[in-house]
């Protein structure tokens, strides 16, 4: 009795293995023959990209768009082909309308997400909005992201359209590399900020010649906060050999565009007879200027001038 339980509990094991084994063998030829849809479906999408690529370069547009309507269908998620359409509406090719560039982004980004640096760039390009049209507004820092996207790649169309974004001080610098790579452009605003980071240190070494000659080269080019600092490294010697008369020069020109710091400094200068020559009449005219803008040093000296004429005291401060 035992025994012939035992044996019927192992032909059911048995019954079991061979119906799992049956049933593997299904699904597996199942699986198999759904891989082969896939690649032959993935195989023919890949032909009408072919197709209308070639169409494409033959000028023979809507035959193109055709293909690639084609082979979309076949496979929804192939960045090429996402790629394609997006230029055939960027372009207004193929399409039976001009150009749409509302469907071009949607496109772009298609491809774009799945790390397309082509589409990436493209994508870039009309949110730059250089060709603009219906559709899309210019917006410098999405053009950033995509650009930066595509630069990370080694796409040098990209990293150029990046490059005069920061040189043009149309976007934000992200780190040290981008704003020494704008300020090597020319841009002032960055040759001034990579003259900060030397003069702090900040994600650099500190580094008082280094910022001179950042902030020199955006002085050159007018911008007043470097000439003010300028002024204040040749006042005090520092990253420069200490020179008065250049000090005088660099706080004039960035006073004259406002800088309060720079009007202080001037006038205390003046007071002073240091780099230029002694005029009290001038250094309350500097100093005068800096109090109106709020200046509580230049405030503070003009009221105690009643007292103390001539007692002008200079901190090494910016």
């Amino acid at each position: 009795m035992s025994s012939e339980n035992t044996s019927i509990e192992e032909s059911n094991q048995q019954g079991l293995a061979v119906s799992s084994t049956k049933s593997l063998s299904t699904r597996t030829i199942a699986l198999a023959s759904r891989g082969l849809q896939d690649l032959r479906t993935t195989e023919q999408a890949e032909g009408w990209l072919t197709k209308g690529v070639e169409s494409y370069r033959q000028q023979r547009y809507e035959d193109a768009f055709r293909c690639f309507e084609r082979g979309i269908q076949l496979n929804p998620n192939h960045p090429e082909i996402q790629f394609m359409l997006g230029l055939s509406f960027d372009e207004g090719r193929g399409t039976g309308a001009s150009r749409d560039n509302a469907l071009a982004r949607a496109w772009y980004r298609k491809a774009a997400e799945q790390g397309l640096k082509e589409a990436q760039y493209n994508l870039g390009l009309l949110y730059e909005g250089w060709n603009d049209g219906p559709g899309l507004h210019q917006n410098y820092e999405q053009a950033a992201i995509w650009f930066r996207r595509a630069a990370d790649q080694g796409y040098e169309r990209a990293q150029r359209s990046l490059g005069l974004l920061l040189a043009l001080g149309l976007v934000v610098p992200r780190d040290h590399a981008e704003i020494r790579g704008a300020a090597e452009q020319g841009n002032a605003k960055a040759q001034f900020s990579l003259g900060i980071q030397y003069q702090k240190g900040e994600g650099v070494l500190q580094d008082y010649a280094q910022a001179a000659v950042w902030f020199r080269k955006a002085a050159d080019q007018g911008y007043a906060d470097a000439q003010n600092n300028l002024g204040w490294m040749y006042d005090y010697g520092q990253g420069v050999p200490q020179d008065y008369a250049q000090a005088a020069i660099w706080y004039r020109r960035a006073g004259e565009q406002g800088v309060a710091s720079a009007q202080y400094y001037l006038g205390v200068l003046y007071d002073h007879g240091v780099g230029v020559t002694q005029d009290n009449a001038q250094a309350a005219v500097w100093l005068s200027k800096a109090a109106a803008q709020g200046h509580r040093e230049a405030q503070k000296i003009l009221d105690e001038r009643h007292i103390l004429p001539g007692l002008v005291p200079r901190k090494a401060s910016i």
